[in-house]
């Protein structure tokens, strides 16, 4: 998702220009008030952690103060998903404070900020810059974390599963290393089941494809026994003819014995191929076709040996 770059100058001054909005905590001091924030932040009391920021953002005696506000009032925003609002804040920190003490995390949550907004490209690119910057940054597992995330958001799951699996081995005390390896996990399950599921199509059609072929084997077996049995019944011995009965009594067995198992299995549902999972189905299965191949065989013995025996008269 693209989002439009604003103008850098954040909200909160325009608050200066309108006047200050009812609710606004009343300022005890830019110290005090960044760490009463702080407190609320770190408690998860975002939106009261936000006005204790603005005092001190407003507050013309507030010097160092400042800068740590409006980075903090960044990740406020970002907390509670108001991202534009967070966006205009972060840009006019990283442009106005550049020595500022927490300049670095702020070059970090700006990659962070980019994947939130969902510009998977652009937080990779900034991320990636600067892990180059700050090596030894604490931020560095946290970035490419968010790489990884980038990464799996534009569907680069080998790329991803790589940058996961970098983090679970050498950052193992990182905060990240437990949703890293939940991705790991994730993954290759997820590949797993693309694999699984191009087993279970390619199952099918070659059932599928089997099937036709035994079909089509009997339909000119037939056809061919049909044609020998009309010369038989003319000319041919009591011995021949009781081979040919045998025989045929084995073929029926065996035919029997396929159409009972192909109806067990067309009773289990259309498709019996695609659950290979399933041994009973598969030894059912592997059953089937055994005894169509065994039938099949039958027959053809039985041609050959029609046309070793009864085919003098062509």
């Amino acid at each position: 998702m693209s989002h439009p770059r604003k103008a850098i100058l954040p909200i909160v001054l325009l608050a200066l220009a309108l006047g200050f909005p009812q609710g606004f905590a009343q300022s005890s001091g830019p110290v005090s008030d960044l760490k009463d924030g702080i407190d609320q932040f770190r408690n998860g009391q975002y939106d009261k952690a936000i006005l204790l920021f603005h005092n001190v953002i407003l507050d013309p005696n507030a010097g160092a103060q400042k800068a740590a506000a409006y980075l903090l009032i960044s990740k406020s925003y970002m907390a509670i998903g108001k991202l534009d609002d967070a966006e205009h804040n972060l840009e006019f920190y990283l442009a106005t404070y550049p020595g500022a003490a927490d300049y670095e995390e702020a070059s970090y949550q700006k990659g962070r900020l980019l994947f939130m907004q969902e510009e998977y490209e652009s937080a990779i690119k900034v991320l990636q810059a600067f892990i180059t910057s700050s090596p030894k940054s604490s931020y560095v597992s946290s970035a490419w974390f968010w790489v990884g995330e980038s990464m799996y958001g534009l569907g680069l799951l080998d790329d991803s599963l790589a940058v996961y699996q970098k983090i679970v081995a050498d950052y193992p005390t990182s905060a990240k290393v437990e949703a890293a390896q939940y991705k790991v996990s994730l993954i290759q399950l997820r590949k797993k089941e693309v694999e699984l599921s191009k087993l279970l199509k390619w199952s099918h059609e070659e059932f599928l494809r089997s099937m036709e072929e035994y079909q089509n084997r009997e339909k000119a077996y037939v056809q061919a026994i049909e044609a020998y049995q009309k010369r038989l019944a003319i000319s041919g011995s009591a011995d021949d003819r009781k081979f040919i009965a045998d025989l045929q009594q084995q073929l029926a067995q065996k035919t029997d014995e396929a159409s009972l198992l192909a109806a067990q299995l067309k009773a289990g549902g259309s498709t019996p191929a695609v659950n290979p999972a399933s041994s009973a189905q598969a030894e059912q299965l592997q059953r089937l076709l055994a005894a169509k191949e065994a039938a099949l065989s039958l027959k053809e013995t039985y041609l050959l040996w029609i046309a070793a025996n009864g085919g003098a008269g062509k």
